[in-house]
């Protein structure tokens, strides 16, 4: 019996080791990369460009104006009948704007004539004026006049509600249209 136990052992033993190296086996062997090589040197042979290639002066200047340009194509889509092109101005260059020209902003808000454009400039500046600094915008809403003031805060209030009902409370309060808008408020709280 404890032959037969011996040979167990070292059958078991042997069928291990040569299921190991069948199963090592059947793996695919590891491939080593090589490591990348350095890009090659640049070429000798240079073809001039028929491009024109703007200047230290040209790229200062450019700079300069572009802040202008952005503003002159937000007024213009403001301006323009095209859906398309308003939402584009008001999504991608007004945010842009009220980032890095606050200023100018708020000039364009005053130059415009009152009407629809007026309200829909100041109702998207309120917007994303909120989201990006809600201080500097309730500074800039408590010196437009009465009727553009109030419909400022409502947008204000609209904005944050949905994210910060205490603020929206507080905001309300401040601008004396808490009356306007409490169920929202509460809708929001709840």
């Amino acid at each position: 019996m404890r032959q037969f136990s011996i040979v167990s052992l070292v059958l078991v033993t042997l069928l291990g080791v040569g299921a190991a190296c069948w199963i090592d086996a059947a793996e695919k062997p590891r491939r080593h990369w090589p490591k990348p090589t350095p890009p090659p040197p640049p070429s000798p042979i240079y073809t001039p460009s028929r491009e024109h290639v703007p200047g230290q002066e040209e790229i200062a200047q450019q700079a300069r104006d572009h802040n202008g340009q952005i503003e002159a194509e937000i007024e213009s889509a403001l301006m323009g009948k095209d859906a398309q092109r308003r939402e584009g101005a008001f999504t991608f260059l007004l945010p842009e704007l009220v980032q890095v020209d606050p200023p100018r902003v708020i000039a364009m808000v005053a130059r415009q004539p009152p009407g629809e454009a007026r309200d829909t400039l100041r109702t998207e500046v309120t917007r994303q004026w909120m989201a990006r600094d809600p201080d500097e915008a309730v500074r800039w809403m408590k010196t437009l006049p009465e009727a553009d003031r109030r419909a400022s805060a409502v947008t204000a209030v609209e904005s944050i509600v949905g994210h910060s009902p205490s603020r929206a409370a507080v905001l309300a309060d401040e601008f004396g249209i808490a009356g306007l808008l409490d169920h929202r408020i509460k809708a929001a709280r709840d």
